[in-house]
């Protein structure tokens, strides 16, 4: 902001006082004091004289000298003080917003300063003082406006009103001066299914009636004639204006290209898919192209056994007898087995039900996902974890008060140490990922994965001594790091697949879903699900991990037979009874059970506190 100065000159005769100051007793003498603007100067013939002491803001003139300091001044000087007035300009500009729909003028006014000599008691030491006064002025003209306006282009929709009271303005001010339309957008091509995207539907029953979870869904189908979908296609939006004139183009639509899969047909005009036969249909999307299919049902009728050979088959699959020993079942849909499942492998990308027991097996409800879910927590800890211990021991390494000489053939020892005290959970999880690798399909385990694992079990199990330097740990914990980075980002994307069965024993069960056992329970087993477990039964030996809430009846036995619960944050736990020797982790917060209890719920409250209600035995 510029500054201009001017100044106003005050001409004080020194030897006129007001009568009021005449009658001042001698000894009072020298002094100087201010009255109605003048300067009026008293002393002895002899002296001393009364000093005038400048402020900023006024020039002081002795006999046509400028004194910028204190001045002895007597009665025959020529004392003149000048007052300086100052003017600080203004600003103001007008800037177009980046999508040109506004045109924002913004002032600040410009401030003048008037100054005027300050009445002035008599003193010896006469400080001069200034009152000042200030007022705010306008910045800009009408015709500097226009012309700014006339530069920058800007020609429509302009609020000459706006414009008049801001040149007028005496205030900082950011007002918009003139307001574009925007360009309105269309609508993207829209996709209706006429089915529902779950691959099943709740049963809807009376309240008189008995619900049985074995019966609890129905799998989504459709019969051949029926409509599946229908396109929308897209419709154009209205263009729009900006303050300059230019039409503002509105965004292109985006379209989708619709195709009839395998058991359905499209419309001459492409704008429905009718389904070509009974089955389950599906729908599903890569980039702008959306296929709509009707996926067949599989019906097994017997056993899966060596007679029958392994089932892999890319639809639902319904087998009427048991999955036995050595078998493996795999649908890209829903599989139902009416009998049992032994000492086999049954996956499905849905649900699965089995209606009777799961004896030495892994099920699996989800496909990929599941099984890259179930792996996730073992490889976020070993990667946090090998972090963490490569940040302690390169701390230990740099403290003066280690002895260094003790790892002259290797930093082996000091991995052992560290093991044993700070990081005794890596190896227990190390032997956890080597098991759950046997569950794993060959295309996510693979080659690399497996020799991972195998130098992860050479270095924090079987020789930590051996290990020379620390590059190898820095090594290891990389390819943790890359392990899980590759394991999160490429997670696919599933529907909820759940598992229902009546019992288990000495088996792993996985599900993106949630997870019910209605029999008589499940015994050193794991369960994982990425929503409920409600196990009806007894649940005695091994693990639960779940997202969701847990819901048990009996957990643990008399003779301590460890057994886990392991829930989200948001979970609630709730037991029927609870024997000595049973772990509850809600949110990473434990409770473990040192006496036997019954009627148990456990859940996290607001400020993440572990909150319990039991009923001693």
């Amino acid at each position: 902001m510029k500054s201009e100065i001017t100044c106003g000159t005050l001409t004080v005769t020194a030897n006129e006082a007001d009568n009021a100051y005449l009658n001042r007793e001698a000894n009072d003498l020298p002094y100087a004091f201010v009255q109605r603007g003048r300067i009026n100067v008293r002393h002895r013939a002899e002296g001393p004289y009364p000093l005038v002491i400048p402020c900023p803001g006024v020039r002081l003139l002795v006999n046509g000298e400028e004194r910028t300091y204190p001045t002895p001044v007597c009665m025959k000087d020529a004392v003149r003080v000048e007052t300086i007035n100052e003017r600080k300009e203004g600003e103001w500009s007008v800037t177009v917003s980046p999508d040109g729909l506004q045109a924002i003028l913004r002032t600040c006014p410009a401030i003048a300063v008037y100054r005027e000599l300050a009445e002035l008691p008599p003193a010896r030491k006469l400080q001069l003082a200034v009152v000042e006064r200030k007022e705010k002025l306008p910045v800009l003209t009408w015709d500097e406006l226009l012309q700014e306006l006339s530069r920058l282009g800007v020609n429509y929709n302009v609020n000459w009103e706006a414009c008049l009271s801001s040149v007028r303005s005496c205030t900082d001010e950011e007002v918009v001066i003139a307001q574009g339309v925007p360009a309105e957008p269309g609508k993207d091509g829209r996709l209706e299914l006429l089915f529902s995207s779950k691959s099943k539907v709740p049963v809807q029953i009376e309240e008189t009636e008995t619900l049985d979870f074995r019966e609890r869904y129905v799998f989504n189908s459709v019969e051949a004639g029926e409509i599946l979908a229908v396109k929308h296609p897209p419709t154009l939006g209205n263009p729009g204006t900006n303050v300059k004139g230019d039409v503002i183009i509105p965004v292109s639509p985006r379209d989708f290209k619709l195709v009839a899969g395998q058991g359905a047909v499209l419309t001459g005009d492409g704008e429905q898919v009718i389904a070509a036969r009974a089955g389950r249909p599906l729908a599903s999307r890569r980039h702008n192209l959306v296929t709509v299919s009707v996926l067949p049902g599989l019906v097994h009728n017997g056993d899966v056994n060596l007679a029958s050979g392994n089932i892999l088959f890319k639809g639902d699959i319904h087998i009427t007898g048991n999955v036995e020993e050595g078998m493996t079942v795999e649908a890209e849909g829903d599989v139902k087995v009416a009998g049992l499942v032994s000492d086999a492998n049954v996956q499905a990308t849905g649900s699965i039900l089995i209606k009777g027991n799961i004896i030495s097996s892994v099920v699996v409800a989800g496909g990929t996902a599941a099984f890259q879910k179930s792996i996730l927590p073992e490889i976020n800890v070993l990667s946090n974890g090998l972090q963490e211990m490569t940040m302690a021991i390169r701390q230990l390494l740099s403290h003066s008060a280690f002895k260094q000489g003790d790892l002259k053939h290797g930093i082996g020892p000091l991995v052992k140490l560290l093991l044993d005290e700070k990081f005794r959970h890596l190896p227990v999880v190390t032997k956890a990922l080597k098991n759950r690798l046997e569950i794993l399909p060959p295309e996510l385990a693979g080659d690399n994965l497996g020799e991972f694992v195998r130098l992860l079990e050479r270095v924090v199990v079987q020789t930590p001594l051996g290990i020379r330097d620390l590059t190898e740990i820095e090594t290891l914990a990389q390819r943790a790091a890359e392990w899980k980075q590759t394991f999160t980002a490429y997670l696919p994307s599933s529907s909820e697949s759940d598992i229902v069965a009546s019992s288990i024993l000495n088996s792993t069960i996985i599900a993106t879903g949630s997870v019910r056992m209605i029999g008589s329970g499940c015994y050193n087993s794991r369960i994982q699900a990425g929503k409920e477990v409600t196990i009806s039964g007894v649940f005695r030996g091994g693990e639960v991990q779940a997202d969701g809430d847990v819901h048990l009846g009996i957990v643990g036995s008399k003779v301590g037979t460890p057994t886990k619960v392991v829930a989200g944050p948001k979970a609630v736990v709730t037991l029927d009874y609870a024997f000595e020797n049973t772990s509850i982790s809600v949110g990473g917060i434990i409770y473990r059970f040192d006496r036997e209890e019954k009627d148990i719920r456990l859940w996290l409250d607001k400020e993440g506190n572990l909150k319990s209600k039991a009923v001693p035995v």
